[in-house]
Parts: C-alpha cells; sequence; structure tokens
C-alpha cells in the first residue's frame, strides 16, 4: 500500500467515525449538533497568504470532512475543490469544499453546518447569504487544517467553473505550473491579504474558464 493510501485509510478510521460519535441531534430540531468542549471545527483565525508545497494529506482530510458534512446533509454530496485537490499543486493549504445546495435550503443548511462548528465570514467582502462561505480548522494528527466550504446555488453556473477549473488543473500540467507561479508572484508582490490575494487571480481564472467554454465573454464578472 502506498503512503498517500495509508494515510487515507488512516484519516477514515481516526477521524470519520470519532466525528459520527461526538455529534448528537437535538430533541427540539432534529439537527446535528456538538458541545462546545467537544467541537469538532475549530476556530477560523484570517492569516497572510503564503504559497505552500503540495500536502498529500489534503485528500484525506477533506475525505474526512466530506463525511462530517454527509452525516450533517445526508441527502447533498459534498466535493473536494480548488488548489488542495489538485495533486502536486502548491497553494495556500486550504481545504476547499463544494456543497451544490437547492437555493431554498440554503439558509437551513447553513444553520445546520453552522451547528457543528463551522463559522460564517466576518469580513466586509464576505459572500452573501444566498451563497455563503463557511469557515473553520479541522485538526488532523495535531496539524490544524483552514477550511473553507462554498455552499452554492445547485442550479449555479458556478458549480461547473470550480468542477472545470479543477479538473483542468488536474489534467493540464502547464496550467498547473501557471498556475502556480501566479500565486507565487502574487505574494512576492506583497498581496498576503486573502481577499487582495484571491482578486489578483481572478484575471487568470476567469481566462482559462473562457478557454474551457466553462464562461461566455457576457458573463458577469
Amino acid at each position: 500500500m502506498s503512503s498517500f493510501e495509508t494515510d487515507a485509510c488512516y484519516a477514515m478510521r481516526m477521524e470519520a467515525t470519532p466525528v459520527r460519535a461526538r455529534l448528537r441531534t437535538s430533541g427540539q430540531t432534529g439537527r446535528w449538533t456538538a458541545t462546545r468542549s467537544d467541537r469538532i471545527i475549530e476556530r477560523y483565525e484570517r492569516v497572510p497568504v503564503v504559497v505552500r508545497r503540495p500536502d498529500p494529506t489534503a485528500p484525506a482530510v477533506a475525505r474526512a470532512l466530506l463525511d462530517l458534512i454527509a452525516t450533517v446533509v445526508p441527502d447533498l454530496v459534498a466535493e473536494h475543490v480548488g488548489s488542495s485537490a489538485v495533486p502536486g499543486l502548491a497553494g495556500k493549504g486550504t481545504i476547499d469544499l463544494l456543497l451544490p445546495t437547492p437555493a431554498e435550503r440554503i439558509p437551513t443548511v447553513t444553520e445546520d453546518l453552522l451547528a457543528i462548528g463551522f463559522q460564517r465570514q466576518s469580513i466586509p467582502q464576505a459572500f452573501p447569504p444566498s451563497r455563503p462561505m463557511l469557515q473553520g480548522v479541522l485538526r488532523h494528527r495535531n496539524r490544524p487544517y483552514r477550511v473553507h466550504l462554498h455552499i452554492v446555488p445547485a442550479s449555479s453556473g458556478e458549480v461547473t467553473e470550480l468542477r472545470g477549473f479543477r479538473d483542468a488543473l488536474r489534467a493540464d500540467e502547464r496550467l498547473r505550473r501557471e498556475y502556480e507561479a501566479l500565486k507565487r508572484d502574487i505574494v512576492a508582490r506583497g498581496l498576503t491579504d486573502s481577499v487582495d490575494f484571491t482578486e489578483a487571480k481572478r484575471p487568470f481564472i476567469i481566462a482559462a474558464l473562457r478557454r474551457l467554454g466553462l464562461r461566455t465573454p457576457n458573463s458577469d464578472e
């Protein structure tokens, strides 16, 4: 068994099972909750962006998070997106997750995930309540992993864009290298605030989406 497979198996045994054991349902609401002292998702703090080497453990950490989310909303399917979902690609080290959700259910789903420790953004540039991004930290082998959970309306073209850009990065080595070089250049220019960093990447991502046929020139940017 490879080291990656071993690590993935370890995460499934040691993290996914305790997650379920540490959740309980509220008799009044029927929702999954966790006590503050037993909180699975820890407090998220904003930090300057650093481009980190690829982390082979990231997929196993993402798997544990996907299992946790499935416990709370079993009829919805979350998935791993972003740079940490692309083997060999350097990035911030954040675990980005996509949760396509029927638009009318987003408020309830958001509350259910807040109940197990995820937190709302607390910055002026926060995503709107109709398309929230929740955040938190999951500790794996005593290492904290920062998590961004994107709850996106299932009918939104953004779902296809997030999946498509991830899949293109996985398939295209040249695109991976160009994207990684861009991220390192942005940080080298001193744009280490997460909002500034993200905005600086947008033109590259939009151009790639257009080449892939996932965004038209007339799309709202």
